[in-house]
């Protein structure tokens, strides 16, 4: 069965990979290889992508066999292609000797995640972000594996926020770096890197340790096995879930969200920038946070809510994906919906109005959607023909 990509929204750096810089306020198809017998392409083969995402400007794809591709903004080199210059077509990273299993995409940087539990990194490490002293490394352009203590068990998760990064390993320890402000002082600045890569921030609970992991601009939510949630970082917006909690203060928080809080245990998480997005395990999805662009898909009285509540036009939900305050959802049925902030096309309705209710992506919807991906102003879709 042939499988299609589209790609749409914001475009400046050729982030779409449509091999152009033009916004795309409708989805628009983009042309690949359908199959291939050779081991290594210079473009993804379609019926090979098993993800694609994206950061402030540019995108990533995960094929299979775990090569990567990338396009996009690449002023920091955060592309991974040995050079500083912006692509528009999706492009080959050489990483001959690593399989990748995931990528995370922050402002610009990149982290990769090898299927061995390795992490490599490239892109901007101004605020430390990629776990290494600014001082002796600022913009790598090709991935480097990052040094991890040796006590790390294999890390089995990855999520990149604005500045920063989080890990979690597979005996369910979380670590984080970066997201600090820019330190004069480059001895401290090294200590403050060397201590976020061997400290954790939270450590497994009884009985129940961490496996999932998604950032917003400042704050980091994780999740448990048994679907609980907890959420660290500067809250700003109602992210923490306590409804007054929008001081713009610089002091890292943590915090528990309970499963009681929900319909029944989480399973997917997803977060923007200043709002987060969950699905419970009946396929209910809940959000909290900023919500003056619609990006909470529910009535909001003020410009945040920081309590969880049931965004009710949706039901079946498989996956759910976050921009940086715009979303996408896939039901089991196969329908792509979208809503929130639109000022690039994100929400796919042939105009650039703020969505704030979920709406249906009508002009797929001849397609039976299978994998959804954001950045922080684009948009992507897998998908194939429905079977009739």
């Amino acid at each position: 069965m042939t499988v299609h990509i589209f790609s749409w929204g914001a475009n400046s750096y050729g982030q779409l990979g449509q091999g152009n810089q033009d916004d795309q306020i409708l989805p628009r198809e983009i042309t690949f290889p359908e199959s291939s017998n050779c081991s290594m392409l210079s473009q993804p083969v379609t019926n090979r992508i098993k993800s694609i995402t994206g950061g402030g400007g540019h995108s990533a794809i995960v094929q299979d066999d775990g090569q990567l591709f990338t396009c996009g903004s690449n002023c920091a080199g955060q592309l991974g292609l040995n050079h500083f210059d912006d692509v528009a077509v999706f492009t080959y990273v050489n990483l001959p000797t690593v399989k990748v299993h995931k990528v995370a995409l922050g402002w610009d940087f990149t982290i990769i995640l090898a299927d061995n539990g390795e992490v490599f990194v490239c892109g901007s490490n101004e605020y430390g972000q990629l776990g290494v002293n600014p001082e002796t490394l600022q913009k790598p352009i090709v991935p480097m594996k990052v040094n991890l203590p040796e006590a790390y068990s294999k890390v089995v998760d990855i999520a990149a926020g604005l500045r920063h990064t989080t890990i979690v390993t597979a005996e369910g320890k979380v670590y984080c770096w970066g997201m600090r402000r820019k330190l004069k002082d480059k001895d401290l600045m090294s200590k403050a890197v060397k201590k976020a890569l061997e400290v954790p921030i939270l450590e497994p609970r009884e009985r129940d340790k961490f496996v999932k992991v998604t950032a917003g601009s400042f704050h980091t939510l994780v999740l448990t096995e048994q679907g609980n949630l907890w959420i660290f970082g500067i809250f700003k917006y109602g992210v923490s879930t306590q409804q007054k909690c929008h001081s713009t203060g610089d002091s890292i928080q943590i915090q528990a969200i309970p499963a009681s809080w929900f319909d029944g245990p989480i399973v997917n998480i997803s977060s923007g920038w200043t709002h987060c997005i969950v699905q419970s395990v009946s396929g209910k999805i809940y959000s909290w946070g900023r919500g003056n662009y619609g990006q909470l898909g529910r009535s909001c009285d003020e410009s945040h809510d920081g309590i969880p509540h049931q965004i009710g036009e949706l039901h079946d939900v498989t996956s759910v994906v976050c921009g940086s305050e715009h979303n996408l959802v896939i039901t089991v049925d196969g329908r792509l919906f979208a809503w929130g902030w639109n000022e690039h096309g994100m929400c796919a309705t042939g105009d650039e109005k703020n969505v704030e209710r979920p709406k249906e992506v009508e002009i797929v919807s001849e397609y039976l959607s299978i994998h959804c991906g954001t950045g922080a102003g684009h948009c992507f879709l897998l998908c194939h023909e429905r079977v009739k």
